[in-house]
């Protein structure tokens, strides 16, 4: 039997132990506090806030769960023990789900016995769970992060203080985890930034370059002006000291030098080079672009080139330039800092400006092309339309002709050869306008004219070649004042509207009625119409388009069109109303207005 010494003895030992344990607590508290402001780094945080808590809870295991705000489940990232698993946990899901869910602690003396634990984990990892204490993390605003769990006290059962305890440095914990993702995510969005914005300045810069190309290729009237415009930007754009344009002639292939900045340019666009020699003519050959930062090692480059120049280049960069019809190649030389080499984003940027390049060399080249077959076609439809023209004073010349031949009349005879006189004027002026076409000129000559003696005159015109048809002209002169417009060229958009009208009417006869008029803003209205069959839907819409004809045999489509042409050049319009019965041409003429007197009024 022990004495009393024995278990005074016994009991200051257990104490002394219950001492040294609450010390070691509380250094590891200590340490705990030290350890979670020494870091910010959330993998190193978990790993110390685990070893903390095992040694002061005396458990054997501790894992700590993180709430995925995401899909709202619980993941361990680090497990204590021999093994490294990653745990997730759907909400309200095992022992830690459940305290998640709940937001309370739970203080279990054996894991088996509770239904909501899950022996998953026991069984492929060999682990036995007996005692758990699971309590929440908590931050500052009351909202679960995350669950603390330690496993298997030493001796015994967690106690209600180990309870208290756990929760208090759960709390403290949680405060640390959030600053750390905090910190981690201000660190993470400034590089993102910062990468973001290095992007944003690169892409800024290509895009003014590219921006300046294009102006560059919009502005630019000749294929060389376009050339050497876009090589100024595009070594401005990767730093290189020299550039040059080539491309291949489309039978031989060979390259030419058609733009050179930097360098010796003179003598560099006197030169040829043979297709597929050289770097440049490989790579405008096979379609590949190449870096080559040591030209003199490389056997592609034409020493004898560089020799002939005086221009000895260490790196080329040179990229295809590729369109429907054509090829060639961009070549920069040399970075303008110094030794630095071309790289792959140097490379990127010629790509994307020689795929703009080849663009616009393709879009000038056919601008040149285009322009040259629209001269040509529009030269060939206006002598069209003067031979068109030219029916009407000839068939007026032959008609007089005859007369004079026949009459014995003094006066007719005088009268004839006035209008043989007029005509032969009408076909010298269409001539004058060839000529004034065939140099880039278009021009109109405005004259005061009297209404009344101008289409009376004309009435006279046109009679006789539609009475030849069985159709009979009505002129009504509402307003036989003074208008101001180009005498020769109106006669022309009526002889073209009359003949437009007789052969739409056909050999049936029918009426034409021309009225002249005025509108109550002081424009002249001029009104063609018949009665024939109207124009049909077919082409109303674009009747007044070159070559645009319906059913006419012999037909050139272009009456109406030279009808609007001169209309338009007056500054006014034309326009057309039709339905079967009657087709109305209205001509609008705006004429100049009256000056009004500053004078004041006299005195009455």
């Amino acid at each position: 039997m022990a004495s009393d010494g024995d278990r005074d003895g016994q009991e200051a030992l257990r104490l002394q132990n219950v001492v040294d344990r609450e010390r070691a607590k509380l250094r590891a508290l200590q340490d705990i506090s030290s350890a979670l402001g020494s870091t910010l780094d959330l993998g190193e945080l978990l790993e110390m806030i685990l070893d903390r808590i095992s040694e002061v809870m005396e458990a054997n295991r501790s894992t700590l769960y993180l709430l995925d705000e995401d899909t709202g489940e619980l993941w361990s990232k680090v497990i204590q023990g021999d093994e490294v698993h990653e745990i997730r946990l759907k909400p309200g899901e095992g022992l830690a789900g459940a305290v998640a869910s709940t937001g309370k602690p739970l203080n279990i003396k054996d894991a088996y016995q509770d239904v909501r634990f899950d022996a998953e984990w026991d069984r492929r990892t060999g682990y036995r769970t007996r005692s758990t204490l699971c309590v929440p993390m908590k931050n500052q605003h009351g909202r679960t992060i995350g669950v603390v769990q330690v496993l298997n006290k030493n001796e015994g059962h967690f106690t209600v203080a180990d309870e208290a305890l756990l929760t208090a440095l759960a709390s403290h914990a949680a405060v640390s985890i959030e600053n750390s993702k905090l910190f981690l995510s201000v660190v993470g969005k400034n590089i993102e930034l910062l990468e973001t914005k290095e992007k944003l300045e690169k892409k800024i810069r290509e895009l003014d370059v590219l921006f300046e190309i294009t102006q560059v290729a919009a502005s630019a009237m000749e294929l060389d002006d376009l050339l050497a415009g876009v090589l100024a930007r595009t070594m401005r754009a990767t730093d290189a000291e020299a550039a040059s344009i080539l491309l291949a002639d489309e039978h031989t292939g060979d390259l030419t030098f058609r733009a050179a900045v930097g360098g010796e340019p003179d003598r560099v666009k006197k030169m040829t080079i043979k297709a597929g020699q050289g770097i440049s003519g490989w790579v405008a050959e096979n379609g590949r672009p190449q870096i080559v930062n040591a030209v003199d090692e490389d056997p592609r480059h034409s020493k004898h080139i560089s020799d002939e120049v005086g221009y000895h280049p260490k790196s080329v960069l040179c990229v295809p330039l590729r369109w429907d019809d054509g090829s060639g190649a961009l070549q920069l030389l040399n970075k303008a800092s110094g030794r630095a080499p071309f790289i792959d984003d140097d490379l990127k940027m010629a790509t994307v400006i020689a795929g703009h390049l080849s663009t616009a060399i393709a879009q000038a080249q056919s601008r040149a092309q285009k322009a040259r077959e629209e001269r040509l076609t529009t030269l060939g439809r206006f002598l069209s339309s003067m031979l068109h023209d030219l029916k009407t004073p000839l068939t007026i010349i032959s008609g007089y002709t005859q007369m004079l031949v026949a009459e014995n009349d003094e006066d007719q005879r005088r009268a004839a050869a006035a209008s043989i006189r007029r005509q032969v004027q009408l076909l010298t002026t269409m001539m004058g306008e060839t000529l004034a076409f065939a140099k880039g000129e278009r021009r109109i000559l405005i004259r005061r004219v009297y209404l009344h003696a101008f289409f009376e005159d004309l009435a006279e015109q046109l009679k006789p070649e539609l009475a030849e048809r069985g159709i009979r002209l009505e002129l009504v002169l509402n307003d036989r004042g003074v208008a101001h417009f180009d005498e020769e060229k109106m006669q022309r958009v009526f002889h073209n509207l009359a003949r437009n009208a007789a052969e739409a009417i056909g050999q049936d006869g029918g009426v034409c009625r021309l009225v002249v008029d005025r509108s109550e803003h002081g424009n002249l209205m001029l009104t063609f119409s018949d009665d024939g069959p109207g124009v049909s839907e077919e082409i109303r819409g674009r009747l007044f388009e070159s070559f645009t004809t319906h059913g006419k045999k012999g037909g050139t489509g272009l009456g109406l069109a030279i009808v609007q042409s001169i209309v338009e050049d007056h500054g006014g319009s034309v326009t057309v109303d039709s339905e079967p019965g009657r087709t109305a041409f209205k001509i609008t003429l705006p004429q100049p207005q009256p000056r009004t007197s500053t004078r004041p009024a006299a005195a009455e």
